[in-house]
């Protein structure tokens, strides 16, 4: 029985996802040509094609009106969010694998706003600014927002978005160095997951945390070593309604102590808990120094 090979084209007309990570022989005429033979492509991840600028995303995006999700290796400038959310209406997820300092945003007014994004991840971006942290405002129904590693978030900055961003269901700051939350004065009512983990945050911290999202669901506390019994007392108090919390490898949590206060919270239903010996596991930190 002889089989049927289908036609390269139809092969790429029906093509759905497809994942270019890591292939460096990507140009933007090479990117042009696949989408315009993609038209029902819904997600696409270029991270890592090194040899693709942001102009020649854009213009691709113009020919697949279809496409979801993208992923690419660098924002080389702002404005250009707002540049693939207009070409391409349909894209609900942009996920960034790096960015450049950039310091102001020259266009802002003339730009549209896109309520069809719904997820932004910013990894290892540095722009942001006071400045430039004005472009969220383009993406009012945003419902998750990844910032992992982006070193210039001031509390202040983080004021800004949050107001700007007030349907964000899902938030990560992990390995956000500098941040400070401590002047948050208002309430994110909508915020049910909010990943820390590898901050410096504190007790002090964790009190606005729980008093100004409430209604959180998740927390991730992972590697904070400047949180104690103390903090975890103020979201047990505050979080009502949290049924996740991840305090692996905090060392200054006493995981017996902990374990009662979180044990009497009905709604939770998964721990991850701190060391057992609080001591003996500042011994072993300290002595690895």
């Amino acid at each position: 029985m002889s089989s049927i090979v289908e036609p390269l084209s139809l092969v790429l007309f029906k093509l759905r996802k497809v994942n270019l990570s890591g292939h460096n022989y990507i140009n933007d005429n090479l990117l042009l040509h696949l989408f315009k033979d993609c038209k029902l492509l819904e997600e696409a991840n270029l991270s890592h094609c090194y040899k693709l600028t942001n102009a020649g995303i854009a213009s691709a995006l113009l020919e697949i009106p279809t496409l979801k999700s993208l992923t690419f290796p660098i924002l080389q400038n702002c404005e250009m969010l707002p540049t693939f959310t207009r070409n391409c209406p349909s894209l609900s997820e942009i996920t960034v694998r790096h960015g450049w300092y950039v310091n102001n945003v020259e266009n802002f007014n003339s730009f549209v706003v896109s309520p069809q994004l719904k997820s932004l991840s910013l990894v290892w971006n540095c722009w942001l600014t006071k400045e430039t942290i004005k472009v969220f405002a383009l993406f009012p129904n945003l419902m998750r927002l990844d910032l992992i590693r982006c070193g210039r978030i001031s509390g202040k900055l983080m004021c800004q978005f949050l107001r700007m961003c007030c349907k964000l269901k899902h938030l990560n700051l992990s390995y956000c160095q500098e941040l400070n939350v401590s002047k948050i004065n208002f309430e994110v009512p909508k915020l049910e997951v909010l990943n820390l983990a590898n901050t410096s945050i504190d007790d002090k911290a964790l009190h606005v945390i729980s008093k100004s999202c409430c209604g959180l669901l998740q927390l991730i506390l992972e590697n904070c070593y400047n949180v104690t019994e103390k903090g975890v007392k103020h979201v047990v108090e505050n979080c009502t309604q949290l049924r996740v919390i991840n305090l692996t490898n905090c060392l200054n949590v006493d995981a017996d102590v902990s374990a009662l206060r979180l044990l009497s919270t009905r709604s939770l239903i998964n721990i991850v808990a701190p060391p057992c010996n609080r001591s003996s596991n500042k011994r072993r930190r300290n002595s690895s120094w």
